[in-house]
């Protein structure tokens, strides 16, 4: 059901100086039972047990939950995960002090969308021993309570996996034994993970147990399942002998027959002799460890689904309002603060995030602008005369990648050749506007770019008559506004002048464009309405 993969996880100190936590680790975690996770400071198990927990994000590798790797977890999706299959429990214990025992239960059990009740509070304080203490606050309970009240509200969502952090870090001997026997009994339908640094409490009470050191897995053991059968036959005979050992049963006592067969027992052993005494109310008991076989973990189909948790208004706010109880001058003034704080960051991201560019592209963009054209100019001269020269400046590919990373938007680069590209094979005598200082129609063009069906659609561009070009010879497609200027002053062949009435017209003939003799061998709509420009043209389109 879990499982990790090369997983890797690196810190940064203030000093800059990268620590790994985790180098790779691979573990694949059983369906249930009680895995103890063991090493000294620094070793990285509960880094380890955060990032199985999705408490904190993974540098590389993965972790799998039921067949789903996480790679593409987003924080959403994590805490949902927690949400709906994990239960994690705090060395801390993280009770709401303000909360009654059976509100912290009721609390947990609303965030899984579902509205708690007196009987379900009341059946999951049976199953940790605490059955009528839920109307008790916090602060009238002991530490082993309050850890069984943290037990409590992780059975809530019924999680197939328990985390449990230094669980009886802050506790007795006595009561973490209590704990543990808890965590034991849940580990027998569940996956229970503790990090611990009592080996004593993981060998008595551990199925496994995973070792770290400096990030790396150095020994990973799993209890002898013979070993495990021997520890169960206790429970059903008074007395058993396991090699240089007589396990007793507890609370049985002795027969005159049981001091013959033990004083016969020690004859025949050639050693020193150990009676134990066994508790069968212990979650577990010490026994013979052998490395861990992964290769036997089975999992079982399940469906993978997330719960999303959902904090309801009223308790958000009673936690939040519960703060003001105490400290209530300090915290006044820490919200003044924090209020002039933020206002004052807020004008100086605003300030400092200003871009002009992005806020011309935004004004276009609402104007509903279809078209623009780019051009590069340069600043020429000194501090004295200085002026912005276009000519000659030409646009490079990565001058285009700039712009339409900056942009947002897709603009395609205009290929300009250094020469003046003036429409030939066009009546010169035919006046264009009524105007000569403005014209709105092509009398010459900007420069080409190659075209195709994918830019036709991705530019929402369509040929309106011919085809497009197939890159041999000297075939071009003209835009409709270069059309027009044919339709208004008529196509120029020798002395004669052709009437250019439709666009199949113009379709097959020759033009010069420049120095150079183009075929044009279609037509395309580039959705500019020459309309806007009626007041220095007089009769535009469709009134040639």
């Amino acid at each position: 059901m879990l499982e990790t993969k090369n997983l890797k996880k690196v810190y940064k100190t203030k000093k800059g100086v990268s620590v790994n936590a985790l180098n790779g680790v691979s573990i694949k975690f059983p369906e249930k039972g009680l895995v103890f996770l063991l090493g000294k400071s620094g070793s990285g198990k509960s880094t380890l047990l955060n990032l199985l927990g999705g408490l904190d994000k993974y540098d590389e590798g993965e972790i799998i939950i039921k067949g789903v790797s996480s790679k593409d977890f987003n924080q959403s999706h994590f805490d949902s995960y927690r949400n709906t299959y994990v239960g994690f429990i705090f060395q801390e214990y993280n009770v709401l002090e303000e909360f009654t025992v059976g509100a912290n239960i009721a609390l947990a059990i609303e965030l899984q969308g579902r509205k708690a009740s007196d009987e379900e509070i009341n059946s999951i304080l049976t199953k940790v021993d605490l059955e009528g203490y839920g109307d008790r606050k916090p602060n009238e309970l002991s530490g082993g309570q309050k850890q069984r009240v943290a037990i409590a509200r992780a059975l809530v969502k019924n999680p197939q996996i328990i985390m449990a952090d230094e669980p009886t870090g802050a506790l007795d001997s006595k009561t973490g034994k209590q704990v543990l026997d808890t965590l034991k009994k849940l580990s027998e339908e569940k996956l229970v993970i503790v990090v611990s640094h009592d080996r004593e409490f993981a060998e008595t009470y551990g199925d496994r147990i995973i070792e770290l050191a400096d990030g790396n897995i150095i020994e990973d053991m799993e209890k002898s399942v013979k070993i495990v059968a021997k520890q169960r036959k206790i429970n059903e005979d008074n007395l058993q002998f396991n090699d240089t050992t007589v396990v007793v049963k507890k609370g049985y006592h002795l027969t005159e027959d049981d001091r013959i067969k033990i004083n016969e027992y020690i004859d025949r052993v050639n050693s020193n002799l150990n009676i134990k005494v066994a508790n069968e109310n212990q979650g577990g008991s010490t026994g013979e460890f052998v490395k861990t076989d992964e290769s036997k973990i089975k999992y079982q189909d399940r469906e993978f689904k997330l719960i999303k948790s959902k904090l309801p208004l009223k308790n958000a706010f009673k936690i939040g309002a519960s703060s003001l109880k105490h400290k209530k001058i300090r915290l006044t003034i820490t919200i003044l603060l924090s209020f002039v704080a933020f206002t004052l960051f807020a004008l100086a991201d605003t300030f400092g995030n200003y871009n002009h560019i992005k806020t011309c592209t935004k004004s276009i963009v609402d104007s509903k602008i279809k078209y623009a054209t780019v051009s590069k100019s340069i600043k020429v001269g000194d501090g004295t005369y200085s002026y912005w020269n276009e000519y000659g400046n030409y646009l490079s590919k990565g001058d285009l990648k700039k712009i339409n990373k900056e942009t947002g938007l897709n603009f395609t680069g205009v290929i300009t050749p250094n020469e003046e590209l003036t429409l030939g094979n066009i009546d010169t005598n035919v006046k264009l506007t009524k105007n000569d200082s403005y014209c709105a129609y092509a009398n010459s063009v900007s420069g080409f770019t190659t075209l195709d069906n994918k830019k036709l659609k991705e530019y929402n561009y369509k040929m309106i008559a011919g085809k497009l070009p197939e890159g041999k010879n000297n075939d071009i497609a003209l835009s409709e506004y270069v059309f027009e200027t044919f339709k208004k002053a008529g196509y120029v062949n020798g002395n004669k002048t052709i009437k250019i009435n439709d666009y199949n017209d113009l379709v097959g003939k020759e033009i010069a464009i420049g120095k150079s003799k183009y075929k044009v061998v279609g037509i395309f709509d580039t959705q500019v309405d020459l309309n806007r420009y009626k007041d220095l043209s007089g009769d535009l389109k469709g009134n040639s």
